[in-house]
């Protein structure tokens, strides 16, 4: 029989309000990867363009709901569930899933905790990104004009950026995510929106609570 479940190690402290924000938190970086790193994963292609077709992110859907869309192009035997769970020092969380995308979720928060996929510190790349569309933001509001884009020179440098965050987020589909978003801004959108979760599970790992052999169970 298919080993379908992956461990992940736990250490130290952990609260309720920790257990809640790790389960959703890793969720929602499996869901990420599961819908659209089909290049490492070896998911078919159609499922990104499945997730991200009629909806054009920037003109009101939030990068909060496309998580919950993600969630729907996941079928019931690929989500997360607790197989077992030992609560010491140290103990585990054993979850049934799809296990390519456990791994690879492990492979890809090494790359992003060392900095190793990325000539510019991610931390920087993300800040830059966000500035520019901080100032897109400005611009439509003074316009009046949602539907303002990026001129050609700031959607260049938009577009290296994306590539650089790709990078430190271990990320390699993003000619495949530009290809059916046609949008550099949604791409960096769903780019950032990814790099803050994966900021957020990094601090479980940072903190000595959470680790994820990249071997599996």
């Amino acid at each position: 029989m298919e080993n379908r479940t992956y461990k992940i190690l736990l250490d130290g402290e952990w609260s309720l309000e920790d257990l809640m924000n790790f389960s959703r938190i890793y969720f929602q970086n499996y869901s990420f990867l599961y819908c659209l790193e089909h290049k490492a994963i070896g998911i078919a292609p159609t499922r990104m363009e499945s997730v991200l077709k009629n909806y054009e992110l920037r003109h009101g859907l939030s990068y909060v709901n496309i998580y919950d869309i993600f969630r729907t192009h996941i079928p019931k035997e690929d989500k997360p569930q607790i197989n077992s769970m030992q609560y010491a020092s140290p103990g585990w969380l054993d979850l049934v899933l799809n296990p390519d995308v456990a791994v690879q979720f492990a492979k890809v928060m090494g790359v992003f905790i060392s900095g190793a996929g990325s000539v510019v510190g991610v931390a920087e790349v993300y800040k830059k990104l966000y500035r520019i569309y901080a100032d897109l933001s400005a611009t439509r509001k003074k316009l009046g004009l949602t539907t303002f884009k990026l001129q050609a020179q700031e959607a260049l440098a938009a577009q290296k950026l994306n590539s650089e965050l790709a990078k430190g987020l271990g990320f390699e589909s993003l000619a495949d995510l530009d290809a059916h978003t046609k949008d550099v801004e949604e791409s960096s959108k769903l780019l950032m929106a990814h790099y803050r979760r994966m900021q957020k599970m990094a601090k479980f790992v940072k903190d000595g609570k959470a680790s994820f052999p990249e071997s599996g169970s």
